[in-house]
């Protein structure tokens, strides 16, 4: 099966206030289209920088970042971003709602972005999906924090990309909130044949996934 992503010697150095600070250090990851991969470690890792090189949203400083057959060092700006709304959907531990904008109209941003006259039907259908079918009109501030990542969920999936990255998804939510987003995330995934990488420091998080792989101090371990 043909890679989804797949990183060669990719570095990723910032500016700290004590100078260049590596973030990511010589990281080489393969993930086969379909698959699902865990990346796991403890706090500061390095977890979620790899996840936003994979997407795209920060540049690898250096090395080879290739998704969906893009090598992603060759796009500008404005390409990346359309490529974004194509491949890759994104689902983060703060839901990242537009407050002013209902559940329907959240879940129909990316679709209105890629120009689908029918949006808010796609829209209303994915929240029917997931559950929320009734709470459509809501605006984030009147729904719970599970519900906000339901809408959240609906959001990334909206487009259906052949991508989705999940950063810590249930870290606001309690714990049986937390299994009730993970089971329709899951259920999602595999009924969309969805390639999905997901970051967590929960290893019993991780075993949801077919491949663990470990990531300290900004360098990614063999995985199983």
């Amino acid at each position: 099966m043909a890679d989804m992503i797949r990183l060669q010697d990719v570095h990723l150095t910032l500016e700290g206030p004590a100078g260049p600070l590596a973030i990511l250090s010589a990281v080489d990851l393969c993930v086969e289209a379909g698959d699902t991969v865990c990346v796991y470690g403890p706090s500061g890792a390095g977890k979620s920088s790899l996840l936003a090189v994979i997407a795209g949203i920060e540049r690898a400083t250096s090395g080879r970042v290739e998704v969906a057959g893009v090598e992603l060092s060759a796009l500008d700006e404005d390409e990346l971003a359309r490529f974004r709304r194509q491949h890759v959907g994104l689902l983060f531990q703060a839901f990242h709602l537009v407050p002013t904008m209902t559940a329907e109209e959240n879940v129909a941003l990316p679709l209105e972005l890629l120009g689908r006259s029918n949006a808010l039907e796609q829209a209303a259908r994915l929240l029917e999906e997931v559950g929320l079918g009734h709470r459509r009109a809501h605006r984030p501030a009147e729904l719970s924090g599970g519900e906000q990542q339901r809408v959240a969920l609906a959001r990334a999936m909206a487009a259906n990309p052949p991508l989705l990255l999940a950063d810590e998804p249930t870290g606001n939510l309690d714990a049986a909130t937390g299994r009730e987003v993970l089971d329709l995330l899951f259920r999602l995934r595999e009924e969309r044949g969805t390639t999905l990488v997901f970051v967590t420091h929960d290893r019993d998080l991780a075993a949801r996934c077919r491949r663990r792989v470990e990531m300290r101090e900004g360098r990614l371990a063999d995985g199983r």
